[in-house]
This record gives structure tokens, C-alpha cells and sequence, in this order.
């Protein structure tokens, strides 16, 4: 496993940013511009009915894609699997085998099928949790003593699972603070990183001073991304992202909490 991606790399200030992409060309761009890990994305099982009529994204990597990639790229490359199953061993052994460091489960609806998940990889590789269901958010302090490596807030299928209709609800209603909050000695990721300059309707630069007030670790390159990336230099891109977030890093307990203050009162009225 490359160290960048150890808990260890994982807790200094850097922001961890990860990319889901199947072309080798553009993970070789990623790499070269600063992205931590590639992300191949396996998860089709119940996806379709659960997001029917939502504007999601269902991909269909497949080991092929795991293989290519690890043909060209040196930074982790991560595989999100199915829900947890009777296919997830073969899963894991198989993302394993085609070269993948890291492996993420999502969906998990209770406490025993991250253990479950954490127990099969073993130390065989890196292990991500998305916590995305409302079941998963309330049994939280159950996740404490498993060794997972990182997890990650699924904002929109845990909208879902809530039949909310805002995907930023979770932020605003204290479900977010409650899980860092609960996982404080954790590294723990949320929302989703673009180009400084872009996000809707919530400013990405916005969302960022926020990312920074919950001591967040790790975010994915959203949609938006691959969008608002066409054109610039990538490189440039991933830098101004990185010093934008040192910044947010170095501000005073007083300006986090006026900015705080602040995102609150401009943007809960979004929904």
C-alpha cells in the first residue's frame, strides 16, 4: 500500500482528495496533478431503484478496469464494492488480486456488516466506510471500536434513506457534527471537492470553511469536477484547491465560528 494513504499520512492537514475515473490517462493526469487515489466503482446491486428519480451517477467498472489502471498509476487505487452480501469475500479477494489497495463498502445498514467488512479485508488492504444509511448514523458509536481505516458521509444516500429531498440537510441539522463528533479520533470525510470558483448552490469555497470547522480528512472530486475541470489545467486546479484549504486550516477559533455563523445564515435557505 502506498504511504499517503496510511491512517497515519491520512491525519496530518492535508486534505485527502479522490477521484473516480476508469480511464488510465486521465487517473495518470490525477496522479501528476496531486490526487491521492484513484476510486473504481463496483457498486450496482439495488442502486438503480434506490436512486430512481434522483441525479445520480451508477458506473459499471469492472477487475478490468482495476488492472488497467494499475498498470499505469502508482497511488492507491480504491474499489467500491457492493453492499455487503454473499458476493463481498469474492469481491474484496478479487479487487485484491487486479491490484487494488483499498476497498470501500457502501450501504452498510448496521454495525456488524462493517465489522464483517473490516474482518474479511483484513490487512490485505485499505478499508473505507461510507456511512450513507440513517440506521448506520444512529448506532454511530458502534463503529468506535472496529478498525476501519476511513469513512466517508454519503450526503445524497443518506438523503435517501431519510426521504429527505436536500441533500445538504444532513449538514444543517447537526447529523453531520454529530458523526464527527462521535468519530473525533477518526479520519472521517464528507460532501465533495470541485474548482475554487465552482460549486452550486452552495459556493465549493464555502463548503470548504466548513469541511475545515469539522476537522474533515478526505473528500471525493465530485461530478461537478469533471465538469468545471474542462479547459484548465488540472495541476493548477488541484494546487489552488490545496491552498485554499491550508488557509481555512489557519483560521482563528473566532473566524471559524463567524464563518460558521454565517454559512448557516446564507445558505439553510437553499433547501
Amino acid at each position: 500500500m502506498e504511504a499517503d494513504c496510511t491512517p497515519e499520512k491520512m491525519n496530518d492537514p492535508r486534505l485527502r482528495l479522490s477521484f473516480f475515473t476508469t480511464d488510465p490517462d486521465r487517473a495518470e493526469i490525477a496522479e501528476n496533478a496531486g490526487v491521492d487515489c484513484i476510486i473504481v466503482d463496483w457498486e450496482k446491486k439495488g442502486k438503480g431503484e434506490r436512486q430512481h428519480g434522483y441525479n445520480t451517477e451508477i458506473n459499471t467498472d469492472t477487475v478490468g478496469d482495476v488492472a488497467r489502471l494499475e498498470s499505469k498509476i502508482e497511488i492507491p487505487i480504491v474499489v467500491r464494492v457492493n453492499p455487503m452480501g454473499t458476493e463481498t469475500a469474492r469481491e474484496i479477494q478479487r479487487a485484491i488480486d487486479y491490484g487494488a489497495s483499498g476497498l470501500m463498502l457502501p450501504m452498510a445498514r448496521e454495525v456488524e456488516e462493517v465489522r464483517q467488512f473490516v474482518d474479511m479485508v483484513g490487512n490485505a488492504a485499505l478499508t473505507i466506510v461510507q456511512i450513507e444509511t440513517q440506521s448506520l448514523v444512529e448506532n454511530c458509536e458502534g463503529l468506535r471500536e472496529i478498525p476501519w481505516d476511513a469513512a466517508y458521509i454519503g450526503l445524497n444516500d443518506l438523503m435517501i434513506s431519510r426521504d429527505g429531498s436536500w441533500i445538504w440537510e444532513a449538514l444543517f441539522d447537526g447529523t453531520v457534527d454529530f458523526i464527527f463528533d462521535c468519530l473525533s479520533d477518526r479520519v472521517v470525510g464528507f460532501a465533495g471537492a470541485t474548482v475554487i470558483g465552482g460549486g452550486a448552490p452552495i459556493p465549493f469555497t464555502e463548503l470548504l470553511r466548513e469541511m475545515g470547522r469539522l476537522g474533515c480528512q478526505m473528500t471525493f472530486l465530485r461530478r461537478t469536477f469533471r465538469r468545471e475541470i474542462q479547459g484548465r489545467d488540472m495541476v493548477s486546479e488541484i494546487n489552488a484547491i490545496r491552498t485554499a484549504w491550508r488557509a481555512t486550516c489557519r483560521r482563528s477559533d473566532e473566524a471559524v465560528q463567524r464563518d460558521h455563523t454565517r454559512f448557516r445564515e446564507e445558505f439553510s435557505r437553499c433547501s
